[in-house]
C-alpha cells in the first residue's frame, strides 16, 4: 500500500528529524551511523517519514517528543515502525538490532519503505507481531562493522 505525503508533511519530518538528532548528546549523536553520502539527519528523517505514513494510514498522530537518548520503544501504542530504503535484489527484510529486541517490547512491527530521493511516496509493506517475529527471526549482520540484527523477510509478514 502506497501512502503519499504532502510537501508540508515531508518538510515537517525533516525539521523534527533535525531537532531529534541535535537533542542527542554529542558523544552519541553520530555514533553507529556510517554515512557514505547524505546527511547525519537522514536516519531520523527516514524513520519519521515511515511513521508519518503509518499515522496517515491509521489516523493516529506521530510522537513529536524530543528525547535526549531514545524513545520509549514504540512509535505508536504497541506499534514500532521500521523504515527501509533498500530497493535492490531479494525481498525486503524487517531488521531489528538484537540489543533493541532485548530492550523494547512493542506488540507489532510495521515495515515501511521509501526512496531517499522521493520521500513523499511511502510503501507500507507488512506487519508482524512480536511473537511471530520472534518465532521466525534469523541472525544477520549487514557488514563487518555493523551491529548484529534479527531479520524476518517480508514473505513471512502480513501484507498491508
Amino acid at each position: 500500500m502506497v501512502i503519499n505525503l504532502t510537501k508540508q508533511e515531508v518538510s515537517f519530518a525533516k525539521k523534527l528529524a533535525k531537532k531529534r538528532h541535535n537533542a542527542k548528546n554529542t558523544f552519541i549523536r553520530n555514533r553507529g551511523i556510517l554515512m557514505r553520502e547524505g546527511s547525519v539527519y537522514d536516519p531520523h528523517t527516514i524513520g519519521l517519514i515511515g511513521e508519518m505514513a503509518y499515522a496517515k494510514f491509521t489516523g493516529e498522530k506521530i510522537d513529536e517528543e524530543i528525547y535526549a537518548v531514545r524513545d520509549k520503544g514504540q512509535d505508536f501504542h504497541k506499534v514500532e515502525v521500521k523504515t527501509i530504503t533498500y530497493f535492490g535484489e531479494g525481498e525486503p527484510e524487517l531488521k531489528i538490532k538484537q540489543k533493541e529486541f532485548e530492550t523494547k517490547n512493542p506488540e507489532f512491527y510495521i515495515l515501511a519503505r521509501v526512496d531517499k530521493n522521493k520521500l513523499s511516496s511511502v510503501e507500507l509493506l507488512g506487519k508482524i507481531s512480536r511473537e511471530n517475529f520472534n518465532k521466525n527471526k534469523v541472525p544477520k549482520r549487514y557488514g563487518r562493522f555493523n551491529p548484529d540484527n534479527w531479520i524476518v523477510p517480508l514473505s513471512l509478514m502480513e501484507k498491508l
